[in-house]
């Protein structure tokens, strides 16, 4: 099932792509969602199905450029495909290894993807490969910065990653479980990561400033590029979809502080307050609201200065500069 929400947590509409759903995207303005199933589906905003692709392979991962101009996706057969809104194939482009994360710019000319062969790829459009890296493990998040001028990557092997447009290797960061799907506001000033029961949150230095725990499985993370919204997809154990919010207005507007927990909740389980992208230099500020429940937990100083240095050890253990696809 493919399922479009509001801003309040309202389902707008539903819809079966009739086989198991592996990937979703949104065009940045809201108007497109592309699905990877065992076809590519485009809809848009109104849940209209406006057309389908099948071939004989599955496709794993789909995103779309402003206005749905591009639509990447991904198949297991290792070809990364490039259309139009209006169906017409552009191109594509033959990785060689399956591909588990795609991410597009807003223009459409750099597409980033994260592989099974444990590479991290940048194509530009139209010119094929641009650069890539191994991380030793197996790649599933990705996310472009909508200039792409930043890519972030997770993998299995348990850590975050953070890349310049061009290539250039800034850190990696070790999370402690496989990373399953990264996020990215403007300018790299946050990078979200989905690993284990927790959301990191990562600033541009590659200092971790926040975690945030859920009751079961992070599955995915995407946030808003000014960082005024995030939205967490939980799995096992957790099974919700959870929308936090940096915006103080909106927390007293949906938090009002005369409203009274309901009594069959546990001590607990109260909502609790979330900021997805605290502004720089202030990450203690409690001005988030949540839509179920989630512990939130502060990074003291000491774990910070601990996971600086453990950035730094892991720079020793850089990514294979050389790696070739």
């Amino acid at each position: 099932m493919v399922y479009l929400l509001d801003r309040q947590g309202n389902v707008l509409w539903q819809n079966s792509a009739g086989a198991r759903v592996n990937g979703v995207g949104i065009s940045p303005e809201g108007s497109w969602i592309g699905v990877a199933a065992d076809k590519l589906y485009l809809y848009n905003r109104d849940g209209d199905l406006l057309w389908t692709v099948k071939t004989s392979f599955i496709y794993r991962s789909v995103d779309l450029s402003s206005n749905g101009m591009y639509v990447a996706a991904g198949c297991d057969n290792g070809a990364v495909y490039i259309f139009d809104r209006n169906k017409k194939q552009l191109w594509d482009y033959d990785m060689g290894t399956d591909s588990y994360g795609l991410a597009i710019s807003e223009n459409g000319r750099r597409i980033a993807i994260g592989c099974d062969n444990q590479g991290v790829y940048l194509l530009n459009s139209r010119e094929g490969e641009s650069w890539s890296y191994g991380t030793g493990r197996l790649v599933r998040g990705i996310a472009l910065t909508p200039d792409g001028r930043f890519v972030a990557a997770g993998s299995v092997d348990r850590c975050l990653y953070l890349s310049t447009g061009e290539g250039e290797h800034l850190w990696k960061y070790p999370v402690g479980d496989a990373v399953v799907s990264t996020a990215l506001t403007n300018e790299a000033d946050r990078i979200f990561a989905a690993a284990g029961k927790m959301i990191h949150v990562i600033d541009r230095t590659g200092v971790e400033v926040q975690k945030i725990g859920l009751g079961g499985r992070a599955e995915s993370v995407a946030v808003t590029p000014d960082g005024s919204f995030l939205v967490v997809g939980g799995g096992e154990g957790d099974r919700s979809i959870r929308l936090f919010t940096n915006d103080p207005d909106l927390v007293e507007t949906w938090n009002p502080p005369e409203a009274v927990i309901n009594e069959t909740e546990q001590p607990g389980e109260a909502t609790a307050g979330v900021t997805a992208s605290p502004a720089p230099g202030n990450t203690s500020t409690d001005t988030g609201a949540e839509v179920g429940a989630a512990a939130r937990e502060e990074v003291p100083i000491t774990s910070r200065v601990f996971g600086w240095v453990e950035n730094i050890i892991s720079l020793l253990f850089k990514p294979q500069e050389d790696f070739l696809a």
